[in-house]
């Protein structure tokens, strides 16, 4: 089966085509690569929502690829904003945490405010060390408008005392973000986090 020019996937013996989307995007994304967005969330099993859209950070121009129905989208990224995997494991699929930051903060990225609502209070169910992990890594994220975010989404979701952490993140600009990026610049303001508030807050999940 033809992916693009050059690329070729051959079925096995049987003649089943036992490669997916991810195998060929290892295959073909230069290092280093992420996997992150809806498709890094669903093999982690934090949503139950299948993406067919693959999106990846590269250091270097890569063509889109189709693939049975897939797609891959290959996002030109500074290397130095492309971390976040577990070492030795292919295809390089982002961390529970960056994927979710991910996902908060870029909406291009095809996941839904609710699914990612949605995977951070699984997550944290699930594992006592997941919400260190989330400030560690909105800290390397380096950006005081990610941080505003998340604080904002932790305090509404855990409380204040687990969003403490997140104030000295958010910078001294007093201009407000956008909670959805991209959206309506429509809402509330969040005087605390500096947030336009223009998205409903409201998981699937129950809040534990």
């Amino acid at each position: 089966m033809p992916v693009r020019k050059d690329l070729l996937v051959l079925p096995d013996t049987t003649g089943s085509l036992g490669v997916d989307m991810t195998d060929l995007v290892d295959a073909v994304a230069p290092q280093p690569y992420l996997i992150t967005g809806g498709r890094a969330l669903e093999r982690h099993e934090l949503t139950d929502q299948h993406f067919f859209g693959v999106i990846v950070l590269v250091p270097g121009r890569v063509k889109k690829l189709s693939y049975r129905g897939q797609s891959a989208t290959f996002l030109l990224t500074d290397p130095t904003n492309i971390w976040g995997w577990q070492e030795d494991v292919r295809p390089q699929y982002a961390v529970p945490e960056r994927a979710i930051v991910d996902a908060l903060n870029h909406p291009r990225y095809a996941v839904s405010l609710t699914q990612a609502l949605d995977a951070l209070l699984l997550a944290a169910s699930r594992d006592l060390g997941f919400k260190d992990r989330l400030l560690e890594t909105v800290i390397r994220y380096r950006s005081p408008s990610a941080a505003r975010r998340v604080g904002f989404v932790v305090e509404r979701l855990f409380g204040a005392d687990a969003a403490a952490p997140y104030r000295g993140l958010i910078g001294e600009n007093r201009a407000p973000v956008l909670m959805r990026p991209r959206g309506s610049a429509d809402g509330p303001v969040d005087g605390t986090w500096r947030v336009v508030v223009n998205a409903i807050l409201e998981p699937e999940r129950a809040i534990a």
